[in-house]
Parts: C-alpha cells; sequence; structure tokens
C-alpha cells in the first residue's frame, strides 16, 4: 500500500523544484536580478522600465478567438512593446516537437532552443518560430514570443553572446520583465494540465526563471518604479503576487 505522506511529499518536492529557476543564477537570485536589471537600463534606458506595464486587457482583446491572425496580432503588439522593427523577425507557427529545418547557411546560423518558440539567426532574416498549439493560449503565446524576441534583442544586436553569458536564457526571461510583460510571463511559467489518459492533472513549467525568481523579478521591477504597492498585481497568479508582495516588504524594509 502507497504511503498517502510519502506521496504528498514527494509531490510537493516536485512543485518546489518545477517553480524553482530552471538553472542556477550567479551570485544568487536577488543579486543576479539586481545586477542584470542595472545593466539593462544602461544598455536600453531607464524610460522602457518606467512605461506602463502590460496588462492582459491591453494586448489580449475580447472574444480572442485562437485564430492564426489573431496570434499573429499578439505578436506585433508585443513586438512593437519591445521596440522590434516591423517585420525584424520572420515569424512562423511550424515549430513541432524537436525537429526543426536548419537554414542552408549553416556557417551563419545558430539555434536557441525553447520547448514551444526558436530563435533562429539567419542570413539575412532572423526568425522566430513558435508552436501552433500556442495560438489557443495567449498568455503562453505572448509569454514565449516575448521570450524569443528577447533573444532578437540581445543575441540578435550582439549585446551579448552564448558564450560570454551563459545566463543569456534567464537573463531573456527577465528582459521580458524589464519591458513590461512580465505579468504574462509569470502567469505562464507554471499550471497544471490534464493528463492524456485523463487521469487527474500533471505540472508543467515553463520558462528559465520560474515562479520563485519571477516574484522576486517583479518586486524589482516594481521597486525601480517607485511602486511600493502596485495595483497591477492584481493580474498574477495568487502564488507570484504573495512572493511578489513577500518581496517588496523585504525590499522597503
Amino acid at each position: 500500500m502507497r504511503n498517502p505522506i510519502g506521496v504528498l511529499r514527494r509531490s510537493q518536492q516536485v512543485r518546489s523544484q518545477l517553480k524553482a529557476p530552471r538553472e542556477r543564477l550567479p551570485g544568487g537570485s536577488r543579486r543576479w536580478i539586481r545586477s542584470s536589471m542595472e545593466w539593462m537600463i544602461t544598455e536600453f534606458g531607464r524610460d522602457v522600465v518606467l512605461r506602463p506595464i502590460a496588462l492582459p486587457t491591453d494586448l489580449i482583446p475580447a472574444g480572442y478567438d485562437g485564430s492564426r491572425p489573431a496570434a499573429e496580432e499578439l505578436c506585433r503588439l508585443v513586438s512593437e512593446r519591445m521596440d522590434l522593427r516591423p517585420d525584424q523577425c520572420a515569424l512562423s507557427f511550424e515549430l513541432v516537437g524537436d525537429g526543426i529545418r536548419r537554414p542552408a547557411y549553416r556557417r551563419s546560423a545558430s539555434v536557441v532552443k525553447e520547448p514551444s518558440g526558436r530563435w533562429i539567426r539567419g542570413a539575412e532574416r532572423n526568425q522566430i518560430q513558435l508552436s501552433p498549439t500556442l495560438a489557443a493560449d495567449p498568455v503562453a503565446l505572448i509569454a514565449i514570443f516575448a521570450h524569443e524576441a528577447g533573444h532578437e534583442l540581445l543575441l540578435g544586436s550582439s549585446r551579448i553572446s552564448v558564450a560570454r553569458r551563459p545566463d543569456h536564457e534567464p537573463l531573456t526571461d527577465l528582459l521580458t520583465v524589464f519591458y513590461g510583460l512580465g505579468i504574462f510571463t509569470a502567469n505562464a511559467a507554471y499550471e497544471r494540465r490534464p493528463r492524456p489518459n485523463g487521469r487527474g492533472k500533471q505540472p508543467l513549467a515553463r520558462g528559465y526563471l520560474r515562479e520563485a525568481a519571477l516574484s522576486e523579478a517583479l518586486a524589482y521591477y516594481a521597486s525601480l518604479r517607485g511602486e511600493r504597492r502596485p495595483t497591477w498585481d492584481r493580474h498574477l497568479d495568487p502564488p507570484v503576487r504573495r512572493g511578489m508582495r513577500n518581496q517588496l516588504a523585504v525590499l522597503h524594509r
């Protein structure tokens, strides 16, 4: 007979691991977030972090139907938010599984992988590939597209390199917070989905910072904006909202 207490503990351990950063953050999460955000201010300007934060109602229209044109429009809005030029990156919803067609120009091609999105360096124009299933989930779509657009801003512009910044993936997640899209990144970071066999639900974790570090990142983002009790936190999933409020209390002591 299975020990229900042991099963519960294992479940809690798995959930805790899935909500923790996917990679170790140099110097610890608090110091890493602070130094990375300050670097972003130097690179992109303080005015970016002071822009109004993007709320779900700002980007996702009422009656969003999950169609390809509707998904492409969301990506266009995120591109504008992140200061990408129109058509700076080619966009496709053709990413299926782990397979990818390698460009013919191998010498100049590099690929950054995400489970549902990929940024690909091209000879003439870089490309963002997304899974077609993302169109049905606008929050996840915005979060993942913003991450890939972040690769364009960081790697595509040669602000960083993979070799010099081994933390480039969590840094790209953090950039979405810096650009005011942190609500989407945080709310898409963890969820429970029905199992394929229909028996119960299974956890799904996305991204690199995950809920724990995103709570800290959003708190530091709010402090940079001079917000002690931001009203936009009501749009966050409860675990992230609680974590962010705790971190804000620490920052303002």
